[in-house]
């Protein structure tokens, strides 16, 4: 793998200061060279998930881009923000303009079947196949003899198939994770964390409208339509400014760096 040429450190997880054209050409250069790469997306929320979960912090300083995804992350210093959804969608346009192979893993079966039919219509000249049949738990881990099985066929259904792009959608933590477990020996390009952008790609999920998202208010509308991730909103737009706050203060009584 190659590192991304810039990142520094928010709370102890790794943000690239990256622009979306040199994500892009960092990708392509990748696939050019096969350097594996894994691309995460470190937003508030999952950061602070972070702060008690050692493996997940890990995971996310063992990506090669790690995209600053989520206004909250201006309060630490990140000047321009990349959605994992924005790229998911830019890199489907490379997998079009270049002819890649797009692997489509996780969401559900119906939104994952949606999603393929959706890249085969607007990206005709990708090749796509995906599952959304595998089931993990927060380790990253299959548990059941039978849901273990299914995992197997899906890494082998992987390796056959010989993605150049592997779009990962479990959820934090465990897409996370499940690439920091698998990504070396599967036989694809790279692997990239996307989280609900198959959701919302598959149009299963209400896009915030433009507005919206350029306010920075997405946790507002992710919070009124799904109302049990609350939890989670709350982490991103109230715990992690205090703590990115703390952070600053402590740094500069210590002599730290930030």
């Amino acid at each position: 793998m190659q590192k991304s040429p810039k990142e520094l450190k928010i709370l102890g997880v790794k943000v690239s200061g990256i622009s979306h054209e040199e994500v892009l050409s960092f990708v392509a250069n990748s696939l050019q060279k096969k350097s594996k790469f894994f691309i995460s997306t470190p937003n508030p929320e999952i950061i602070v998930m972070a702060q008690k979960d050692r493996e997940l912090l890990a995971a996310l300083n063992s990506a090669d881009v790690a995209l600053p995804d989520g206004a909250g992350l201006k309060l630490a210093g990140i000047k321009a923000i990349i959605t994992g959804r924005q790229m998911f969608e830019s890199l489907l346009l490379m997998a079009n303009n270049q002819r890649l192979k797009v692997f489509l893993l996780g969401s559900t079966p119906e939104v994952n079947k949606f999603a393929i039919a959706k890249v085969k219509r607007l990206y005709p000249n990708a090749k796509v196949d995906g599952s959304g049949d595998i089931l993990i738990n927060n380790e990253g881990y299959s548990e059941s003899i039978r849901d273990k099985e299914i995992h197997i066929d899906i890494i082998r259904h992987i390796d056959d198939f010989r993605p150049d792009l592997l779009f990962v959608a479990l959820g934090a933590p465990k897409q996370e994770k499940w690439v920091y477990h698998n990504l070396e020996e599967l036989n694809v390009g790279g692997a990239m964390v996307v989280g609900g952008a198959l959701d919302y790609f598959a149009e299963k999920a209400m896009l915030p409208p433009d507005w919206v998202s350029r306010a920075g208010l997405e946790w507002l509308w992710r919070a009124i339509l799904e109302p049990q991730r609350i939890k989670r909103i709350f982490n991103a737009v109230v715990v992690f400014p205090l703590l990115v706050v703390r952070f600053k203060i402590r740094s500069k009584y210590l002599s730290g760096y930030y």
